[in-house]
C-alpha cells in the first residue's frame, strides 16, 4: 500500500516533505479546518460561528505556504 501511494503521490509527497515545518502545521491546520466544517448538524450558532472563524484563519494562513502551479496542466476554456 505504501508503494502504490508513493508511486500514485510522488511529485506531490516531494512538495510536502520541501516545506518547513511552520508551513507543513499550516497545511495540517488547513485541512483539519476544512474538515470541521462537515461538523455543522444540530450544532448551536455560536458553535458553527467558532468554526466559521477558525476555518477562516486557516485559510489566511494556508496563503503563506507557496503553492507550485503547473501552467500546462490548467486547462482554460
Amino acid at each position: 500500500m505504501k508503494k502504490l501511494c508513493m508511486i500514485l503521490f510522488r511529485d506531490e509527497f516531494k512538495e510536502f516533505l520541501s516545506l518547513t515545518t511552520m508551513q507543513k502545521l499550516y497545511v495540517w491546520y488547513f485541512c483539519l479546518s476544512l474538515c470541521s466544517l462537515c461538523i455543522t448538524d444540530d450544532s448551536p450558532v455560536w458553535a458553527i460561528v467558532l468554526v466559521v472563524l477558525n476555518f477562516a484563519n486557516a485559510a489566511r494562513l494556508i496563503k503563506k505556504v507557496p503553492l507550485s502551479v503547473d501552467e500546462d496542466n490548467i486547462k482554460m476554456d
